[in-house]
């Protein structure tokens, strides 16, 4: 049965046996039987086509704010990577069925594709392909294993084995006899700009200013994502600065101490006029929302700030924004996550001597038993800074490989070694020693933290909700321009966003400058400790006979997880939350009913 009205995708291009007669079988789409090529093209939304002077058809789905769609099929990874904004572009002539396929530079698009016994297809939302001729629904057990670590499932694995995904900054020729990728875009360091601060940061100012004015839509009915953040707010002000007509934002808040950024994002958006559009989500909202992470997401994705990131499209939607302008990527350009300081206290200990070290960590683990939390921490931090990276960065996000053989089962275990993840991280961090440490810091995060976890999680709500969305601080010239700056521009001894601070000074209120990060995240950890019905509900999801047939986790390890994270022992919320939204996603779409 197919799902495709509430499925978010907007085209399906494929050929073989049955793509024709699939295709207009796909409710809501408008199908062309034969598209060119032995093709066959079912359609909805705001899907781009066109051919050009040699014959050569295309299409795409684009927010472009520089370039044209037709660099796709010109065969030109320099047109790509000129391109400025959003990109999903597919191209092909009538000689074949040969595909050449590109995503932008950070992949905020998703495109999809299957190759198998004369079957070949391609889409933007995974679930599509789920009833393609010739696609089994077998799930890879690896592309869990990664969820269950970085709580999403990076590219190009999918969650199904038959279907893969098209990486970030990636160019790919695909027919049903093969395929070939190469990857155009992926961030450098020269960090070759020199001079001083001052002058620095004059020269920052405007390259932001002038990206940001270049990612303004036009007309006035558009809004943006407010957090009270310093990138967010950065760009509401300089907006709010640069043109007629007020600028409109939307923030979301919590009643939760610790959480809740609405004071941050009042003051942003009164120091420069912007309107701003509010709403909070409680324990009851957050949970009502839980079916809406399933629809919204063709995989699954386990980042709890999707629930927040949901409720702000929605808002953006009711106040009639088309297109929202979102922060994302400031960090990772600017130096602004915390872990990069906390990376260089552990790189600190990471060089002590290693009997000093071996000490620590015994002592550590001496300590380190039982259920206090601050004990936790040492131990914690004891392990980590014996670690180098990139092994060391991914203990934040190693949930599945710490509890190995007490998560999963050992059938689970056969399939999948505990260092998978790890080495996919190690691949992307790569092993060219030339750039400084923070820089290989940096592109890890931007090509897997942002492009894999963060625009997932944003696309999927925007696109949930019928808004587009915009991200100024991942134009590929301005990232590239911040990729010239020396390390210790970004982060000086312990002080983040060095020199975006300073660009920023006389821009942003120092209140914000000032502020300590604290994110988006949702206050499950506290509604799981305290509140009955929270508590209920992973329950019965993650202990019922359903789950449990699936043969991949331990019921025992995960009563112990719930106990343990009320206990206060550890703040396994994140965890939790990531194997709940796994086994619904499951269930709607995996299961096939």
């Amino acid at each position: 049965m197919s799902q495709a009205t509430s499925i978010c995708g907007d085209f399906v291009l494929a050929t073989g046996p049955g793509a024709g007669a699939w295709l207009r079988g796909l409710a809501g789409f408008e199908h062309q039987d034969d598209a060119g090529g032995g093709l066959s093209l079912a359609t909805r939304g705001n899907v781009l086509q066109g051919r050009d002077a040699s014959g050569t058809r295309w299409l795409a789905l684009a927010d472009l704010v520089e370039g044209r769609p037709e660099a796709i099929v010109h065969h030109d990874a320099g047109a790509l990577r000129r391109l400025r904004g959003r990109f999903a572009l597919l191209g092909w002539n009538d000689a074949g069925g040969r595909v050449v396929a590109a995503t932008d530079q950070f992949g905020s698009l998703p495109l999809y594709w299957y190759r198998r016994d004369g079957h070949f297809a391609l889409s933007n939302d995974l679930r599509l392909l789920l009833d393609a001729p010739g696609v089994r629904r077998d799930v890879d057990l690896a592309a869990v294993y990664h969820y269950l670590n970085f709580g999403y499932i990076p590219a190009p694995a999918t969650i199904c084995r038959d279907i893969r995904r098209i990486e970030p900054g990636t160019r790919m020729a695909l027919d049903a006899d093969g395929a070939s990728g190469t990857r155009y875009y992926r961030p450098e360091y020269p960090a070759d700009i020199q001079g001083d601060d001052d002058a620095l940061a004059a020269a920052l100012r405007e390259r932001i200013t002038a990206t940001v004015h270049d990612y303004r839509p036009d007309g006035e009915d558009w809004g943006c994502f407010l957090s009270g953040g310093t990138d967010s707010s950065s760009i509401v002000t300089l907006l709010a600065t640069q043109g007629a007509g007020q600028v409109q934002t939307c923030s979301i808040g919590f009643h939760e101490a610790g959480y809740d950024e609405l004071d941050f994002a009042r003051r942003a958006g009164e120091a420069c006029g912007a309107r701003p559009h509010l709403a909070y989500v409680d324990r009851e909202r957050a949970l009502g929302l839980l079916g809406t992470v399933i629809d919204a997401y063709d995989q699954p994705f386990g980042n709890t700030s999707a629930i927040p990131t949901l409720a702000c499209a929605e808002l953006g939607r009711a106040c009639g924004f088309p297109v929202m302008i979102g922060g994302d990527g400031g960090d990772e350009i600017f130096g602004g996550n915390q872990r990069y300081a906390k990376d260089k206290v552990l790189e600190a200990f990471y060089r002590l001597p290693s009997p000093l070290k071996a000490g620590a960590r015994a002592v550590g683990d001496l300590v380190g038993r039982g259920n206090i939390h601050f004990l936790n921490r040492v131990k914690n931090f004891a392990y980590r800074g014996s670690q180098p990276n990139p092994d060391r960065f991914y203990t934040d996000d190693s949930f599945a490989s710490d509890y190995y053989g007490e998560l999963l089962t050992p059938a689970f275990r056969e399939q999948v070694e505990r260092d998978a993840s790890l080495e996919f991280m190690r691949t992307v961090y790569g092993d060219d020693p030339g750039d400084e440490p923070l820089h290989r810091l940096m592109r890890l995060d931007l090509m897997m933290a942002i492009a894999q976890n963060d625009l997932v999680k944003v696309h999927g709500a925007c696109r949930h909700h019928g808004v587009s969305a915009r991200f100024p601080y991942l134009d590929p010239d301005l990232v590239d321009w911040c990729g010239r700056l020396p390390a210790r521009q970004k982060v000086r001894g312990l002080d983040k966003r060095h020199l975006f601070k300073k660009a920023m000074s006389g821009v942003l209120p120092d209140a914000i400058l000032r502020k300590r990060k604290q994110g988006f995240g949702l206050p499950t950890a506290v509604w799981l400790r305290e509140d009955r019905a929270t508590q209920d509900l992973m329950r019965d999801v993650l202990l019922d006979g359903r789950t449990r047939g699936r043969g991949w986790i331990e019921p025992a390890f995960v009563d112990r997880l719930l106990q343990a994270h009320m206990a206060g022992a550890w703040d396994h919320s994140g965890a939790i939350w990531q194997l709940l939204v796994l086994e619904l996603w499951m269930r709607k779409y995996m299961d096939g009913h």
